[in-house]
């Protein structure tokens, strides 16, 4: 479980319980009692916006216990008067917590391409041809497809680096990782054609062969980048922007595999060294990303 974060316990946690405490000095010292109790049973939905269930539970059980202090505080031998009231709070406390429990559902797949996301282009099955995250070819499937060929006509291999994966796992967490994953391989595979291949290549990278003429394949590359760069990625953490850097290079007929994707990795250098979130085409120069 991700460790709780400063908003959480403020905003979850300690405000509400400030506010359970000055409803409860209020329902027993003002008028209408009956008011500043009912008031608790909002108190553990605001919890709920912005805590996990445990905190919003926490605070829940609090303001039930509070809402019936201050009844038999006030209400004395006519207790009975302020069930309506009491049902109420437990009512909303309740509520409070399955909201809190429904919000942390994990969100593994993002909304459809519309919106700019987009479903892998190969269903994730298990089987050693197929990233398990991604859904997309793996590394050995490529190999077996492409290595020792000779193209038929140009082609173009880039390499798509997830810029600082390593400590975005650190601060989201890994799911959310996969997700960022998911979502780079996804967005991708949808601004490609059919023939074209998306593959997870190792850890952090993706592999992209585009049947196309390499002169005309910046705005190709280019929206393939603006696809993530541009557009947040929706997680169970909310939006959280994240960058790929993309390099890219053409494969010619009688070129190995193995040449044009180290002309590949090469456009891929250059492009982290100009910082996250660019774009470098190996013999047509670099491009902002």
């Amino acid at each position: 479980m991700k460790p709780l974060t400063r908003n959480e316990v403020l905003l979850g946690l300690v405000i509400p319980l400030v506010v359970v405490a000055v409803l409860v000095g209020l329902a027993l010292t003002a008028d209408a009692s009956s008011t500043w109790i009912a008031f608790l049973a909002a108190v553990p939905m605001f919890s709920a916006m912005f805590a996990r269930v445990l905190l919003a539970g926490i605070v829940a059980l609090v303001s039930v216990l509070a809402a019936a202090v201050s009844a038999a505080a006030t209400y004395g031998q006519d207790f009975a008067a302020a069930l309506p009231v009491l049902i109420g709070v437990i009512i909303g406390a309740g509520a409070a917590v399955m909201a809190s429990q429904a919000k942390a559902a994990p969100v593994r797949r993002e909304p459809a391409p519309a919106s700019g996301a987009a479903t892998p282009a190969r269903p994730v099955t298990a089987s050693p041809d197929v990233d398990d995250i991604t859904g997309l070819p793996t590394r050995t499937a490529v190999l077996r497809e492409y290595a020792g060929i000779d193209p038929d006509a140009p082609r173009v291999i880039a390499l798509i680096d997830c810029d600082g994966l390593a400590a975005f796992n650190d601060e989201h967490g890994r799911d959310i990782g996969d997700v960022f994953l998911f979502a780079v391989g996804g967005r991708t595979a949808y601004a490609l054609g059919d023939d074209d291949l998306v593959a997870r290549w190792e850890g952090d990278e993706l592999l992209v062969v585009i049947h196309a003429d390499p002169s005309t394949i910046a705005p190709t590359l280019q929206l393939v980048a603006d696809k993530v760069n541009v557009n947040p990625i929706r997680t169970d953490s909310g939006l959280v922007k994240a960058t790929i850097s993309l390099g890219a290079a053409p494969w010619q007929p009688g070129q190995s595999f193995d040449d044009a994707l180290a002309s590949a990795r090469h456009a891929l250098y250059a492009a982290k060294a100009q910082g996250p979130g660019h774009l470098v085409i190996e013999s047509a120069g670099p491009a902002a990303g």
